[in-house]
């Protein structure tokens, strides 16, 4: 009799134990797209999501990763095209985005990359197009344009140059032919144009318009 009740404690003990593992790693989940296919796998602990998520699109590829602490994101995020190629790899602290990231276009080749302050571009970002030349230099500032930015051609001539203030263009700006000669010069204020503008025609300036 005694053994008996020694061996119900032991199980008991036994149960307890695992019941506790189980709320520690926490409780594992599905979610499905209303036609069956499985669109999200992760696991929830008291009630929100925990430790690494994986999305799924209908066709079974790779949607995205999502690493998450108490709910929030939290870590490397991976982000993939329905064919399953890599569109974007971000860093999450506690919810926010931050420090660099990448974004690519659908070829594999690189779409842009920059910093991120508090989930808002900051700094330089930089643009590609497919074939790996650079497209676009812009500065930022609290996710808003703020400071010089350069826009290029397909084939690396630069064809814009200028500024931005508070996301408006500010300040003077040249545009160039796609030889990337200078064609256009003239200013903006507050995103408007102001002033006189100029054209530039066999390397000769003439009044373009006033403003």
């Amino acid at each position: 009799m005694f053994n008996n009740i020694k061996n119900l404690q032991h199980i008991f003990l036994l149960l307890l134990v695992l019941g506790l593992t189980h709320q520690i790693q926490g409780q594992p989940l599905i979610e499905r797209y209303p036609t069956g296919e499985v669109r999200a796998t992760g696991r929830l602990s008291d009630g929100q999501k925990s430790g690494e998520w994986k999305y799924f699109y209908p066709n079974g590829n790779r949607n995205a990763i999502e690493q998450y602490t108490r709910g929030m994101l939290d870590g490397k995020i991976l982000y993939f095209y329905p064919n399953d190629t890599l569109q974007g790899k971000e860093t999450w602290v506690q919810g926010r985005l931050t420090d660099s990231a990448w974004y690519y276009h659908k070829n594999g080749a690189l779409l842009r990359k920059g910093l991120y302050k508090a989930s808002e571009y900051d700094g330089t970002w930089v643009y590609y197009f497919q074939n790996g030349t650079v497209e676009r230099l812009i500065n930022y500032e609290k996710g808003q344009p703020h400071g010089p930015t350069v826009l290029f051609n397909d084939f690396g001539i630069r064809i814009q140059e200028g500024g931005y203030r508070n996301g408006l263009e500010d300040g003077e700006w040249k545009f160039y032919t796609t030889a990337g000669e200078l064609e256009f010069i003239g200013s903006y204020k507050d995103g408007n144009p102001t002033g006189t503008w100029y054209q530039f025609v066999k390397g000769k300036r003439k009044v373009y318009k006033k403003y």
